[in-house]
């Protein structure tokens, strides 16, 4: 409230209004990886899937190493984000995924820009 000249309850009463039409999902904190374990953070892409989406998504959404799943249009079905402490766990989860389809990894070996805040869209900016 001090950085943008409001009192405590207007800065509130913004915050709930964002939250009230949507513009807020939710509050979350932020876990480095590689503070918890997971040295190994990588994405996998999957192409030509052999099973239905669906059965697909549930199978991954049980796997506590795969952090983000995105369908995706493209040459990919589906571009998933993933930490693991090692190499050999990870090679576990590729084989894995082998059998569903065409696997490609890409190990992040830096994250110049991990996340921005998103501001609203104004058509007269230009970029």
């Amino acid at each position: 409230s001090k950085k943008i000249n409001l009192s405590r309850p207007s800065v509130k009463e913004r915050i709930d209004k964002m939250l009230d039409k949507g513009i807020i999902e939710h509050f979350t904190v932020i876990v480095d990886p590689k503070k918890i374990g997971r040295k190994l953070v990588f994405y996998i892409e999957l192409a030509n899937l052999n099973i239905s989406h669906n059965t697909f998504v549930e199978k991954m959404l049980e796997k506590e190493i795969i952090t983000e799943i995105h369908a995706v249009t493209g040459k990919n079905n589906y571009i998933m984000k993933a930490s693991t402490p090692d190499v050999e766990t990870m090679n576990e989860l590729l084989e894995e995924l082998m059998g569903y389809g065409k696997v490609e990894t890409s190990i992040v070996l830096n994250s110049p820009l991990k996340r921005k805040v998103l501001l609203p869209f104004n058509e007269d900016d230009e970029n």
